[in-house]
């Protein structure tokens, strides 16, 4: 007999636990189903999570985990799911191992990063690698740090970094157009603007050693970067669900109670926004998972985004 959840949760990480752990609390059934690949499993700590400060990720994730072992109705499930179909109160969810059916979904799965191909860079992200000076910026302040250009959000990055971070601060016009006033605004801000690709990154000291088609080499604790995403479960894409462009990628259009497009689906943490860090994630898995239960009791409460 195919096994009947009320909430299936794609996705395991801080938005999908803590969607379980609202679940667990009203004791309904619920299965995470997790690769245990977190988007920041390369990152030594997680900061601005209020409590956790500097705790590395997967301890905070393990920590809620063991939370979530007091609630018998919640299950971990150490397993991708490869396909979703059906509708609300029938959704059937396919994995390796079999097909689920369940009443609710949420989809917590989030997005992936892919880097430039750069030597190098792949084996820095999370470390020297940054994408956000609010999750790794306090820990490097007044060092040399610097942009990897690839379009105009650097020149964004490039403001907050020499404000409130370092006086030392570089752009490096890799790729794209950074903008008309590129010139003229980095000037203003004292940040140094390099015309020249990065083609090397070697680790250096507790930095790297960047070095530019042109020759030059300069030293970073820390190279910012935005890199291009994608959804980390492929079958995302597939669902017809509404999505929007953002700086980087697509992610799910949702309203309130993070509900999607489609009637019993919701989304919760990076899938549904650009901001990748881990505080907005928890706060979504709270919202979701409630609103998820909610849904459940009162079925007409919670309808599906319409786009407009």
């Amino acid at each position: 007999m195919t096994e009947v959840l009320d909430v299936a949760i794609v996705g395991g990480s801080f938005a999908g636990l803590t969607a379980a752990l609202q679940l667990g609390r009203a004791s309904r059934q619920v299965a995470v189903f997790d690769t245990g690949r977190p988007r920041n499993a390369a990152s030594p700590a997680a900061h601005g999570v209020p409590g956790w400060d500097g705790r590395a990720p997967a301890d905070i994730l393990a920590a809620i985990r063991g939370d979530l072992a007091a609630y018998p109705t919640v299950s971990l499930r150490d397993r991708a799911v490869t396909g979703l179909s059906g509708e609300a109160d029938a959704f059937r969810l396919t994995t390796a191992v079999g097909e689920v059916m369940a009443r609710r979904v949420i989809l917590a799965c989030g997005v992936t990063d892919r880097l430039p191909d750069i030597p190098g860079l792949a084996e820095g992200w999370g470390t020297w690698a940054l994408h956000c000076p609010y999750c790794h910026g306090y820990e490097i302040k007044g060092q040399p740090l610097s942009i990897l250009g690839r379009g105009p959000m650097a020149l964004h990055m490039a403001r907050m970094l020499r404000t409130d971070w370092s006086q030392d601060v570089s752009l490096i016009a890799h790729e794209g157009d950074l903008g008309p006033d590129a010139e003229a605004e980095t000037a203003a801000l004292g940040v140094g603007l390099l015309r020249s690709p990065l083609i090397r990154a070697e680790p250096e000291s507790d930095g790297a050693r960047l070095t530019l088609v042109d020759g030059t080499s300069l030293y970073t604790s820390g190279l910012f970067l935005h890199a291009d995403t994608a959804f980390a479960a492929p079958f995302v894409a597939d669902l017809g669900l509404a999505t929007i462009a953002g700086p980087t990628g697509p992610y799910l259009k949702t309203g309130a109670f993070n509900v999607t497009s489609r009637a019993g689906i919701f989304a919760a943490g990076d899938i549904i926004r650009p901001a990748g860090i881990v505080t907005p994630a928890l706060a979504d898995g709270a919202i979701t998972g409630t609103a998820a239960h909610q849904s459940l009791i009162w079925t007409d409460r919670f309808p599906p985004l319409q786009e407009t």
